[in-house]
């Protein structure tokens, strides 16, 4: 019986209204606010807004009628969305391991004590800094068939030089590739960089004294120092990877044909040059929850492994 009358003072303790407890959680709110203000009003209310536009007709000049689902029917039913996703996955399967992978490997050379290495690192940090629409200008010129250096350098070393990179479509992913790896590495080396640093220098100085090489100690101490990094590194690749649009708007305009055209150039192609504006808001909301799903995914199995 004391036991149970114990039992029963300690619920009524706990469920009695705790003032600070209440205070605290209306300061933490407070302090929230400068976030949740903006995120509420540039990312939450034009997506709703989407949303509600998917659902209709909807040129240069507003609403025109209420259609349901039917901008879903149409974009299931239209083969070029299929292929339009796939040219943006494309592009996430080339692009995204080659930067991640030259960004790990400058961040270990400029880790190691070289002679400038603060200026190695602010030259390949550079260019991320620039717009999209500088770079891919920059690499426009480059790529040039006529009178481009990439040519011409090429047939400095005896190559063949006259490659159509931006109107062949076996080589035109390729030179979007490198304009993109060109671009973001610097962003990607300085995070392996950071994470680098933080390793103890104590696990390598112990390899060391166990007899262990220069590969060893990447394979079992450097890898699984940089996890967390890595799993960011992914993340972000992938998501930035899909959402490829200036590149191949400036570059290539979609060509050759229609090879490199992707999920983001088929919505601003849909609503800005031909007035459907309630589909690409359809086409937008699709294009979201696949990457919501990708996400969603990626946080699933990094957790699994962790």
């Amino acid at each position: 019986m004391e036991i149970n009358v114990r039992e029963s003072e300690r619920t009524l303790v706990l469920r009695k209204p705790n003032p600070l407890r209440f205070v605290t959680e209306i300061k933490a709110i407070l302090y929230l606010l400068p976030f949740l203000i903006p995120f509420a009003i540039f990312y939450l209310w034009p997506v709703c807004r989407g949303a509600w536009m998917s659902l209709h007709v909807w040129g240069i000049q507003g609403m025109q009628k209420y259609v349901g689902f039917a901008n879903y029917t149409k974009i299931f039913t239209d083969q070029n969305f299929y292929l339009y996703v796939w040219h943006s996955f494309y592009f996430v399967l080339i692009c995204a391991p080659s930067v991640i992978v030259l960004g790990l490997i400058l961040a270990l050379i400029i880790n190691q004590k070289i002679r400038f290495r603060t200026a190695i690192r602010s030259m390949f940090f550079l260019p991320y800094v620039l717009s999209v629409s500088v770079i891919s200008f920059i690499w426009l010129r480059l790529f040039d068939s006529k009178y481009g250096p990439i040519n011409a350098l090429l047939k400095v070393v005896g190559l063949p030089g006259d490659i159509h990179w931006l109107t062949d479509k076996h080589f035109v992913w390729w030179a979007i590739t490198l304009t993109t790896d060109w671009w973001t590495v610097g962003f990607v080396m300085v995070l392996f960089l950071a994470g680098l640093q933080e390793i103890p220098t104590d696990h390598y100085e112990a390899a060391k004294i166990d007899g262990a090489g220069a590969w060893k100690q990447f394979w079992h101490i450097t890898l699984p120092g940089l996890s967390r990094v890595m799993k960011i590194q992914v993340f972000y690749q992938i998501i930035s990877c899909l959402k490829l649009f200036g590149q191949v708007q400036i570059m290539t305009g979609g060509g050759p044909g229609d090879s490199t055209n992707t999920m983001i150039r088929y919505i601003y192609v849909t609503g800005f040059k031909k007035d459907m504006f309630g589909l690409a808001s359809a086409q937008s909301i699709v294009f979201c929850i696949i990457m919501l799903l990708i996400a969603v995914i990626q946080f699933k199995l990094t957790e699994s492994r962790d």
